[in-house]
């Protein structure tokens, strides 16, 4: 939000050329009305602007809930020190004087961005602890509960029912706790990025979830080349088990399940799929898959959602990108696309991450 044409034309292709997109606006009015309509990851403002200064903008901002975490960086002419204190009293993250230059805006926007990234995530923590984990902890408790209490009063049959379902509740525990520490690993790990080997990773996979291709009774077609792509061998194996695991548990009676690869003409990246022949999804269920992980709270999909999350957090920070193509009716294609030439120099900025299309 700025109002000199010069210093916003500036400033904008600082950012775009770092890959970010850039919404403006040279009124406090008007960039108030665009924060609430499109929720941007971070606001600039000025502090002198028309119709409603920068001050005002802030301290609005922040009485609307859905837009009280974003940063805010002030970008400003004031050099005085009342200013600043008024600024950050009002809720900014950061005060910047004019003139500056692109390297100061730009660790600044990448610190906001680091900080709230990890608000969010530790928020999505703190729901996936309190939510996810706590019916199969219930039921845990609960079922050996009842073993205790019938113990050589009940038969077998009955027994082996209460076991049975602790073991379901214990599995699924542990299955949260291993995607929980994955995601906090693809924010902390150190990794290297190199050319895959594909046959071995699904190989890998489909050996991590041979219980269910069991349990399901899936018959799985995997080709006999794949095409060539890099990553990071661990958490591309974890996105490989996660389509493989959805596409057994949800694709069918027995479901038919093809594996694939191609190079996307549009992208020039490897593209990679797991198709099923299920029921398939509608509008309603495919907007609930690949939410960030800091939306969980607000967008559940049973036995999806925290899974995908993190394969769009995966995918992401291997600069490619994770959807789904489904009509209800005609199955389900995941799919997720990765670079055919290893990195040089600066990652780029991924903006979309994920797709999902009809």
């Amino acid at each position: 939000v700025e109002e000199n044409p010069n210093d916003l034309g500036a400033l904008v292709r600082t950012l775009e050329a770092q890959g970010h997109r850039c919404l403006t606006a040279d009124n406090g009015v008007d960039g108030l009305l665009l924060a609430r309509v499109e929720l941007p990851e971070l606001i600039i403002t000025d502090v002198t602007l028309p119709r409603m200064d920068g001050f005002e903008l802030i301290e609005r901002i922040r009485r609307v809930e859905e837009l009280r975490p974003i940063p805010i960086i002030i970008v400003s002419a004031k050099h005085d020190r009342t200013a600043l204190r008024h600024g950050m009293e009002l809720g900014a993250d950061d005060y910047i004087t004019k003139p500056y230059t692109d390297e100061e805006v730009l660790r600044s926007i990448a610190a906001r961005l680091e900080k709230k990234d990890l608000v969010d995530e530790l928020d999505a923590f703190a729901h996936t602890v309190a939510h996810d984990l706590k019916n199969p902890l219930a039921t845990l408790v609960g079922r050996i509960g009842l073993i205790e209490l019938t113990l050589g009063k009940v038969d077998e049959a009955s027994m082996r029912k209460h076991l049975a379902e602790a073991t379901t509740a214990a599995n699924r525990l542990a299955n949260i706790i291993e995607e929980l520490l994955i995601l906090a690993g693809v924010r902390r790990h150190a990794f290297k990025v190199e050319m895959l080997d594909t046959a071995a990773m699904v190989k890998e996979a489909l050996a991590r979830i041979d219980y269910q291709v069991r349990r399901y009774g899936a018959n799985i077609v995997v080709p006999d080349t794949w095409v060539d792509a890099y990553g990071f061998h661990p958490w591309v194996v974890h996105v490989w088990s996660n389509y493989l695991s959805n596409a057994a548990k949800y694709g069918g009676t027995n479901p038919d399940i093809t594996l694939g690869s191609e190079i996307n003409p549009k992208t020039g990246n490897a593209r990679f799929w797991v198709q099923d022949r299920g029921p398939g999804l509608d509008e309603s269920a495919r907007a609930k898959l690949f939410v960030p992980f800091n939306r969980i709270s607000s967008v559940r999909s049973i036995g999806h959602g925290l899974g995908l999350s993190i394969v769009a957090r995966i995918v992401q920070k291997l600069d490619g990108s994770a959807g789904v193509d489904s009509t209800p009716g005609a199955g389900a294609k995941f799919w997720f696309e990765l670079p055919t030439q290893p990195p040089t120099g600066a990652r780029p900025v991924t903006t979309t991450p994920f797709v999902i299309t009809r």
